[in-house]
């Protein structure tokens, strides 16, 4: 029953979950006062729905596409605040590039350090499961 539904009404479908799961992340982070913006742990209860299969792939694949596909429409406002901005950036310029350099560079390593853990983890794993057996 679930499947026919999902299927005819798939950008409903997948809207309304997402829309759930920000709902719930929105009224966590309120409730609980958790320091990660709702936004993140949306992500992160997606991606943990999604790796155990409590929500299909299939059932959010369509609204996902879709709002990729017109994802570039939400970036509009952001270059009518440049422009109405525009002088107080040009005289703010410098130090704005300094800071956009710097934070890069240490979120780059900063990941770069994180994923090179969790590799080092993963096949520290696999060594000790090896040998265990």
């Amino acid at each position: 029953m679930f499947k026919k539904v999902c299927s005819k009404y798939r950008y409903v479908t997948g809207f309304i979950i997402l829309c759930a799961i920000q709902f719930v992340c929105n009224y966590a982070v309120k409730t609980f006062h958790i320091i990660l913006p709702s936004p993140i742990l949306g992500i992160i209860v997606l991606a943990l729905l999604l790796k155990f299969n409590i929500i299909k792939k299939e059932w959010i694949k369509d609204i996902c596409n879709l709002l990729l596909k017109y994802m570039p429409l939400l970036f509009v406002p952001l270059f009518a605040g440049i422009i109405i901005y525009y002088s107080l950036i040009e005289k703010n310029l410098i130090p704005i590039i300094i800071n956009i350099l710097v934070t890069t560079t240490i979120t780059l390593v900063l990941s770069a350090l994180f994923v090179e853990n969790i590799i080092k983890y993963i096949k520290f794993r696999k060594f000790k499961r090896i040998h265990n057996d």
